[in-house]
């Protein structure tokens, strides 16, 4: 499986809500192009403003995860083609800059559960072995239905010139309630937060679902 996170800002001119729905529009005009029968999950993580974590950042607009199957740039069509260019210029219309600037391709390890959906909390780390002991620790952590560690791959399709984040690794943390995830991120006086170089709270609008079977 292929997994890309980006993160981005909107587009200047744009509120909050009116980017969020154009947003959805960007979303629903991908599901639309060739490229997407290889799809198997997308979720659009809208930041949570005011934070309701202490530390956690507003400075983004939104965080995507897409997920594809391994065939998705082996063979591109004309008409992949055509619709990848559709896509960049939606792109113009959606964020302040190409999303292509802000990516990181990533191996997906779910350590706990694999649910879509909830109130998740992103971590960011340029070093992957913080990354992985947060992911550890919190992998039994009350009340979260998902852990996800996500390790940079510069293996990916487009190679590694196509990480454009400056990380090494994302943790993946996801509660159905903020209550039960500000408790594992907090964590008794020990921040998460604080061992990563970014962390956005945020709430996962899931567009799309074809995942695997859940363990």
């Amino acid at each position: 499986m292929l997994k890309l996170i980006y993160l981005a800002k909107r587009k200047p001119g744009f509120t909050v809500d009116d980017f969020v729905r154009r947003w959805r529009m960007h979303g629903a005009r991908g599901i639309e192009q060739p490229l997407w029968r290889h799809a198997l999950g997308y979720v659009q993580a809208e930041p949570i403003r005011p934070a309701p974590i202490t530390g956690c950042s507003e400075e983004l607009d939104a965080i995507a995860c897409f997920m594809l199957d391994d065939a998705a740039f082996a063979q591109m069509s004309e008409e992949d083609l055509a619709g990848a260019a559709i896509m960049l210029e939606d792109e113009r219309e959606t964020f302040a800059a190409p999303i292509t600037s802000t990516s990181l391709w990533v191996d997906e390890h779910r350590l706990e559960g694999a649910e879509l959906g909830g109130n998740t909390a992103f971590l960011f780390f340029t070093e992957e072995e913080p990354a992985r002991g947060v992911a550890e620790r919190t992998r039994s952590a009350t009340g979260l239905h998902r852990v996800t560690l996500n390790l940079k791959r510069d293996d990916g399709p487009l190679g590694p010139d196509a990480n454009t984040l400056p990380y090494a690794a994302v943790v993946e943390l996801s509660a159905v309630r903020i209550a039960d995830l500000a408790a594992a991120v907090e964590s008794d006086g020990d921040p998460l937060q604080s061992r990563a170089e970014l962390t956005v709270v945020t709430r996962e609008a899931v567009l799309w679902d074809r995942m695997p079977p859940r363990p």
